[in-house]
């Protein structure tokens, strides 16, 4: 049983002197890469005003990911997930120094730019499947869906703090500084990750060969069938129900005839929702009955979109977001808790990487092929056939995850 009064699960997890270090590090890493994603479109859009070249911003932050992803993990499995992570933490520092000093010199262009965004998101290949790892070195095993949960509401909480930050610092203070303050938070992250008072983590004997423990790390993937069930439904989800983000300008545009205010309010719906279910599941803090609760929460997830999809009015698609932001973290938690739970800890970022790959990767390709669709029969039939689509594997998937619930939520 989870204690800490009120707060179960969470008090325990910031018991752990090593969790509140992270937490602090880790809260302001959230806030100012939110910041940092504002400053880079609005000045990609004072150079060139073109979406072509918003879109290249995103595509060059994220598409490192996909590819050195899994690499990523290698590495850190190899070296250690602190040393990766504070490593990466501070690369990305001095690269926000640099581009804060080409900003205020007035002595960037958007080449230059869209350089540093790319080396910023290779860095990030290396820094996330460490972060991620590094979680289930900080407390007790038995609160670690806590302490997941908490990573996940202090993303979702930076989500709306960040934005905010970023504006007042970009209209009142000058872009220069929003760089500035992102490249501050970076060292700050860095620093909290030195201060953690962890034991050496343990390294395999084994001559490092990168390609080689890449190919291990996918065969035990593979070869676990709790992970791959997990991994499997993340798939599911990622593929057909998160593309409904890409898809939020048109439904506020051709569905409910708002302008920008229209989109606020349902990011606002989707990001409140999400941030409750973290701290649910944070608050919750026990490892038993999660495989149930994923389950149901990704049902009510993908009923959640196809309801938002089907509804003409912004208040009920607003009552449908908060339903599926809530459900959508909850059941990401869930399935996280579970496979940093079950993975064995020397292959821990390696799986951990290929998770965060088919995050990154499936929404993508999702996008592309409802938003094809949605040109001809416009864009609440795809999402809401998308839905229905995830549901019936859903149901395919929910045996065979439910026969490994035993094995995955045990409290080794």
């Amino acid at each position: 049983m989870a204690g800490g009064g009120g707060f179960g699960g969470i008090a325990r997890a910031f018991e752990s002197r090593n969790f509140r270090v992270y937490f602090i590090g880790n809260f302001i890493h959230t806030i100012t890469v939110w910041v940092n994603r504002m400053a880079i479109a609005w000045l990609t859009w004072q150079l060139t005003h073109s979406t072509f070249w918003l879109g290249v911003m995103a595509a060059a932050n994220m598409l490192p990911t996909i590819i050195l992803g899994p690499i990523g993990g290698v590495t850190a499995d190899r070296f250690g997930h602190r040393f990766q992570l504070m490593t990466a933490t501070y690369a990305g520092g001095v690269l926000a120094l640099l581009l804060t000093i080409l900003v205020a010199m007035d002595a960037i262009d958007v080449y230059w730019m869209a350089f540093l965004v790319l080396l910023t998101g290779i860095i990030r290949s290396f820094n996330v499947p460490a972060r991620t790892s590094l979680v289930s070195n900080l407390v007790d095993r038995k609160y670690l869906s806590s302490a997941i949960g908490i990573n996940s509401a202090s993303f979702h909480g930076g989500n709306f703090i960040g934005p905010v930050i970023g504006g007042v610092l970009i209209n009142y203070f000058g872009i220069s500084l929003a760089f500035l303050a992102y490249a501050a938070g970076e060292f700050i992250a860095a620093t909290s990750f030195l201060l953690l008072q962890l034991p050496p983590q343990h390294r395999s004997g084994k001559r490092f060969r990168l390609f080689s423990d890449l190919a291990e790390g996918v065969r035990y993937t593979w070869n676990h069938a709790g992970i791959l069930s997990v991994l499997a439904l993340t798939m599911v989800t990622a593929l057909f129900v998160h593309p409904y983000i890409e898809m939020l300008p048109a439904f506020v545009s051709k569905v409910y005839h708002m302008d920008a205010a229209g989109l606020a309010y349902l990011t606002a719906a989707t990001g409140g929702g999400a941030m409750i279910g973290g701290l649910w599941i944070a608050r919750r803090g026990r490892l038993d009955g999660l495989v149930r609760i994923q389950l149901v929460t990704l049902t009510l997830a993908y009923c959640g979109i196809f309801g938002f999809a089907a509804s003409n009015t912004m208040p009920v698609a607003m009552v449908f977001l908060c339903i599926a932001g809530f459900s959508l973290v909850s059941a990401q938690t869930c399935a996280s808790t579970l496979i940093q739970n079950a993975v064995d800890p020397s292959l821990r970022a390696r799986v951990v990487s290929l998770n965060g790959v088919i995050i990154v990767s499936m929404p993508a390709f999702g996008a592309i092929a409802i938003g094809l669709i949605a040109e001809y029969v416009g864009v609440q039939i795809p999402v809401m056939i998308a839905a229905a689509i995830a549901v019936a594997f859903l149901v395919f998937l929910a045996g065979k995850t439910w026969r490994h619930a035993r094995a995955r939520e045990v409290e080794r």
